[in-house]
């Protein structure tokens, strides 16, 4: 039975990953920056809390500048990874998030352990020349301390065993920066049906969600400007999550055109979703983009760019549209907006489609790499 070590700095699905490991038995360690006490199926002996680089990065945060969030991986991660080091023992399998792991997946190989690594948007250099276009189209310098990020990740693909990527978006991006196919997993995230699923529509106006991190990244402004374009009678665009510092660029020139939700607890989401009457999400990159699976569990039709990750099938259960095509996006709601047994149809076909991308499914693909690791 192989023995794993896990170790992350945020949540992001590494919580997934240990529950798997622990119910198979295989979890020895799971060392982690952000404690969620809330979460079940993990063996409470097995953690190891290193929180302190988590407050330090939300700290850097919180400077009122565009490159705030790329500044505070640059310090939090390395931070993290020196301290996970330290708890390292001997294992079969080591498992870390990219950008976080490079010390502690050394540390491992020295004692024997084979690497997997996560990496759950597009390849490093990839996201950053996307952003740096970006940054150039509102006409303010990039960040350029997330360019400098890069090395770091890229030494991780280098040094891994094996590299997991969530979609066929991912997989493409790396493999056209020359990380060898064989080394990559294509393993999808999921979503859990005990949570999201169908329910009594309670749509009284037609309600356009987005849900995530309101930034540049997300391409929230290109769902604003096609929303604004449209103005359409009786229709509402709602915006889910927080706001990244570089929201301050774009978001102003739309006040009052959109409501806004900063948090919603997890137990309350889907009631969101089934409030609703289609799901946007217009990133210029994006892995997998689990609230798609949310969503379109939650019987929405899903209007996601062509640089998301998410296996929806365009014209079947959404749209796909271009990448910052702020017309096509603009049409594709308007379609929706004018057809209702259009929407009602391919939020049906979003719902029986999805039903195989569950948790269940990625902690059986996990496991199975995990195995073959140890052999």
């Amino acid at each position: 039975m192989p023995q794993v070590i896990i170790s992350t700095v945020g949540p992001y699905h590494a919580y997934e990953a240990a529950r798997a490991a622990s119910q198979a038995g295989y979890l020895k360690k799971f060392i982690v920056g952000f404690y969620n006490p809330r979460e079940q199926g993990i063996r409470s002996e097995a953690f190891r809390k290193l929180t302190w680089p988590n407050y330090l990065g939300y700290a850097i945060q919180q400077f009122p500048s565009p490159g705030s969030i790329y500044f505070s991986y640059a310090i939090r991660d390395p931070l993290f990874d020196r301290l996970a080091a330290r708890h390292i023992e001997p294992c079969d399998v080591f498992h870390g998030w990219n950008h976080q792991s490079l010390y502690s997946m050394r540390r491992a190989k020295q004692l024997g352990a084979k690497v997997i690594i996560t990496r759950s948007s597009a390849h490093a250099e990839t996201q950053v020349e996307i952003l740096r276009e970006e940054y150039q189209r509102f006409g303010i310098p990039f960040p350029e301390h997330m360019a400098r990020l890069i090395n770091r990740h890229v030494q991780e693909y280098e040094e891994a065993d094996v590299i997991d990527v969530c979609s066929e978006f991912v997989w493409r991006t790396m493999v056209e920066k020359g990380i060898p196919p064989e080394k990559l997993r294509l393993l999808p995230m999921g979503f859990d049906p005990g949570r999201f699923m169908t329910g009594e529509r309670t749509e009284t106006t037609f309600r356009v969600m987005f849900a995530g991190l309101i930034s540049i990244q997300k391409g929230v402004h290109y769902l604003l400007e096609a929303f604004k374009r449209l103005a359409l009678p009786d229709a509402e665009l709602i915006l889910v999550g927080g706001k990244a510092q570089d929201s301050r660029l774009f978001l102003p020139k739309y006040s009052g055109l959109y409501r806004h939700v900063p948090f919603v607890p997890q137990d309350k989401l889907p009631a969101l979703y089934n409030s609703s009457s289609v799901f946007v999400l217009p990133s210029l990159q994006e892995g997998f983009g689990m609230v798609v699976a949310e969503a379109a569990a939650s019987g929405l039709p899903v209007i996601i760019s062509e640089n998301v990750g998410a296996t929806i099938r365009d014209g079947v259960d959404g749209y796909v549209v271009p990448v910052r095509d702020v017309d096509a996006l603009a049409d594709r709601l308007l379609t929706l907006y004018r057809d209702q047994s259009l929407r009602q149809a391919m939020g049906r076909s979003a719902h029986e489609y999805i039903q195989g991308f569950t948790w269940q499914r990625y902690h059986d693909g996990l496991l199975q790499i995990y195995r073959e690791l140890s052999q």
